[in-house]
């Protein structure tokens, strides 16, 4: 500061061009005064600008130690992601401590790429397999839910659960868990039917992972609106699309999994449920819908109301489907029937999709083989007459409502209440039911 003061008066004294000892003029102090402030302005002005120049480095430097920290951040987020999914075992992992889950990417890969040329043995004749399904029932101009849905009712339509070998031949499983295995005999377990919907899916470009628990396995799918879908091709072979593109929530009412290092499934636009709702004025109306279709043989129907539900009006749509279902035992066709009802959320509010599914099941539709009806009663009424048994062609004893365990070697029943949930069991050599999950 005493610096900047000498300069000062040096700077008024040439300005001035007086000397020292001479009087100045009043003309001579005014330019001397203007002169000093002049430079104490542009000093000033030179301290304030380091001033604002450095508080704008602290600001960058601070900027740039925010950033730092969030890169930080991020890359340590993305590494406890890696983490979390390596952790998962998809691939590799066996179900029931049988059936593995197989990668199918080499054969996945050759068909996006159209060159099978690196392809052979079981995998070219996977792939051809494969290929040739595709072929079948996927057009140009799909979007991601056409194709997926095309495959589903492909599978549901043209493979059998669990309809394996007893009689394995050498080299050969008695059940069908691999695509190879599911695509050449059309039959499978859970596993069979996962890896066979994640390698036609894979080969069509879309994304999926296989869930799976200790005893059961089966898909989420990834679709054009950026969201995961659930689906249990297996297990709706008892009743189409019950368990076709539905949340976690729905899913976890019927099993359960670790989801720690898989991808969320919330999507609702895609639901089969939401995408074939017809609108349904009133509950009144419930009745004569479920009985047209009773009677037209339909696997499944699903309504919107015009608004959300009261309490109470959820009360009476329980109640009636209860009646509903009480009805239906009591016709003629009835004993053959199960049916179900479940709110479907649509992801646009309140209002769920009524959901209403029917199990049907006779001696005939059941048969698990290659074997004509005629053939298949003959092996029946042979087997009865020599153990003295009460077996249907189903192979379930008196009629029982059921369907082949598809997850057991050994064979067993799938029983479905009547609200339609299943029952698995097994039976020991006491007759006892052994019950595992499906």
């Amino acid at each position: 500061m005493e610096q900047n003061g000498e300069a000062a008066k040096e700077a008024a004294k040439q300005v001035s061009g007086t000397q020292p000892g001479k009087k100045k003029s009043g003309m001579a102090k005014a330019v001397c005064v203007l002169a000093v402030l002049a430079f104490i302005c542009a000093v000033g002005a030179s301290v304030g600008m380091n001033v604002v120049l450095m508080g704008e480095m602290r600001a960058q430097k601070e900027q740039g130690a925010k950033m730092s920290r969030f890169i930080d951040d991020e890359r340590a987020r993305q590494a406890k992601e890696a983490e979390k999914e390596s952790s998962y075992q998809e691939d590799g992992y066996v179900v029931m401590g049988q059936y593995e889950i197989r990668s199918t990417k080499e054969i996945s890969d050759a068909y996006v790429k159209s060159d099978p040329s690196g392809l052979s043995g079981e995998d070219k004749e996977t792939y051809d397999m494969a290929a040739k399904v595709l072929e079948e029932i996927i057009r140009d101009g799909m979007n991601s839910y056409e194709k997926e849905l095309a495959i589903y009712e492909w599978m549901l339509e043209n493979l059998g659960a669990g309809r394996g070998h007893v009689i394995a031949m050498p080299g050969q499983s008695s059940a069908c868990f691999t695509p190879h295995d599911v695509l050449k005999n059309k039959s499978a377990v859970c596993v069979g039917y996962a890896t066979t919907f994640r390698l036609l899916a894979n080969m069509v470009g879309l994304e999926v992972h296989i869930v799976h628990n200790e005893s059961h396995s089966w898909d989420m799918v990834k679709l054009d609106d950026g969201e995961w879908y659930q689906l249990d091709i297996w297990a709706d072979g008892a009743m189409p699309y019950r368990n076709f593109n539905v949340t976690d929530e729905v899913m976890r009412a019927r099993n359960e999994w670790d989801g720690s290092a898989l991808p969320e499934a919330k999507g609702t636009k895609y639901s089969y449920a939401v995408q074939n709702a017809k609108p349904l004025k009133s509950l009144e109306d419930l009745p004569k819908k479920i009985k047209k279709a009773i009677d037209n043989k339909k696997d499944a129907l699903f309504f919107k109301l015009p608004r959300a539900l009261t309490e109470e009006e959820r009360n009476v749509a329980d109640q009636m489907m209860s009646l509903i279902t009480q009805a239906i035992s009591t016709l003629p066709e009835g004993g053959e029937m199960d049916i179900t009802g479940n709110w479907v959320p649509n992801g646009e509010d309140d209002n769920h999709v009524l959901a209403i599914y029917f199990h049907r099941f006779s001696g005939d539709s059941t048969v698990e083989n290659d074997l004509s009806p005629e053939k298949a009663k003959e092996l029946v009424k042979l087997i009865n007459e020599v153990f003295g048994t009460t077996l249907t062609d189903s192979g379930t004893s008196g009629g029982e409502k059921a369907v082949p365990f598809a997850e057991s070697a050994g064979g067993g029943t799938v029983t479905l209440d009547a609200n339609g949930n299943e029952t698995y069991f097994m039976v020991d050599e006491n007759g006892d039911k052994i019950f595992a999950a499906g």
